[in-house]
């Protein structure tokens, strides 16, 4: 049984022209696509599930699945070859992708739709939601120097501090209250080296949770 989490957009109501568009794209593109019927499912086997349908398809040659934590910041997942080739003659194409890994917490997902000559162009978002009672500290693997932390409690004078494996510490963050879900940068100063970090929240003196974070420097 697949239950639907949240839908946020889906691209083209008409046919794109991609030297016309005015979507992201690079270089022009000859081809036309028209993407409809972007979703995502969140799943019973704690999967999400991707689908997507065009029409009028010529000149793909593969779609680029890509996941954000937080709307801005995307990183390629896989992709999934067109379906169009010369014995093609189905005006309608269905296309599907799972995400056996989702994030916790919020996950922002679009399609890189990549041309055989390599231009391309993006995708509306979808996104999903996938919570866990509790609070939560994450991404456990930080790349952009943010780190989200959720609670589906009120939590009163909040500080999150983060330590490096010596004791040292390296930020701290603090709020009045939080219910819901806080960013906070993991350095003031943007950059962390690469390694393994402590991070600990505490509401009214209390711990809360203590979370271990790996920090993957660009």
């Amino acid at each position: 049984m697949k239950t639907i989490i949240l839908i946020t957009a889906f691209l083209c109501t008409a046919l794109l022209s991609f030297g016309q568009t005015t979507l992201a794209t690079s270089n022009v593109w000859t081809g036309n696509i028209s993407l409809n019927n972007f979703m995502g499912y969140f799943t019973d086997q704690q999967a999400v599930d991707l689908s997507w349908v065009t029409m009028m398809e010529s000149g793909v040659a593969y779609f680029e699945i890509q996941r954000s934590g937080d709307g801005m910041n995307f990183q390629d997942m896989d992709s999934v070859k067109s379906k169009m080739d010369i014995s093609t003659s189905e005006y309608q194409l269905s296309y599907k992708f799972t995400d056996i890994h989702p994030l916790t917490g919020t996950s922002y997902y679009r399609i890189k739709v990549v041309g055989d000559k390599g231009n391309y162009t993006q995708s509306a978002i979808v996104q999903v939601n996938y919570k866990i009672p509790g609070t939560r500290i994450y991404p456990t693997l930080i790349q952009n120097n943010m780190v989200f932390v959720e609670s589906d409690k009120n939590l009163e004078e909040v500080k999150m501090e983060m330590f490096d494996m010596s004791g040292n510490k390296i930020n701290e963050m603090n709020w009045q209250s939080i219910n819901g879900r806080q960013s906070a940068q993991v350095s003031k100063s943007g950059y962390l080296p690469s390694g393994t970090y402590v991070v600990r929240l505490t509401s009214s003196g209390k711990s809360v949770k203590n979370q271990l974070v790996m920090v993957q420097s660009h």
